[in-house]
């Protein structure tokens, strides 16, 4: 497997592969991560030239933002979110950044997909540092997940 920068074939098919994901990602979520595709940095897992996982990313004020990550279904937990998680690292650490953030759905919230995106972040060193209240009716509450690098 090679992680790259995405082409813009590799965006069209991670928009897809975040399109198969309904329990992570809705239309309004979808929409705007095809904005957020074309503003920011993405790169790509790839195995025998196909898209296995995606991440977006941005920086701001001296720390990496992760933005959006996504693994094929069947393809999850073999390890590929892992590894563009540790690309990101070494990004960051070329860059002269201490930190990774993430924002994702809070604790409180039991929606079980979500449950294990936390799993993830959190056996991946990342530590809650923020809860933040949804400011648009409508959307949920976050929390802010940081990984010191």
């Amino acid at each position: 497997m090679k992680i790259t920068k995405a082409t813009k074939n590799d965006k069209k098919e991670a928009l897809k592969i975040a399109s198969d994901l309904k329990d992570w990602f809705n239309e309004e979520g979808l929409k705007n991560m095809k904005i957020d595709f074309e503003l920011n940095s993405v790169v790509v897992a790839k195995e025998d030239k196909k898209v296995l996982g995606f991440l977006c990313y941005t920086s701001y004020c001296g720390k990496m933002l992760l933005m959006w990550m996504g693994i094929k279904k069947e393809k999850q937990r073999k390890g590929i979110g892992q590894q563009l998680l540790k690309w990101l690292e070494n990004e960051s650490k070329k860059l002269g950044f201490t930190s990774i953030e993430v924002e994702t759905l809070p604790d409180e919230d039991d929606y079980e997909p979500y449950k294990r995106t936390r799993s993830f972040y959190y056996k991946n060193g990342f530590e809650r540092i923020l809860y933040k209240k949804a400011r648009v009716e409508g959307w949920d509450d976050q929390i802010v997940l940081e990984k010191k690098i």
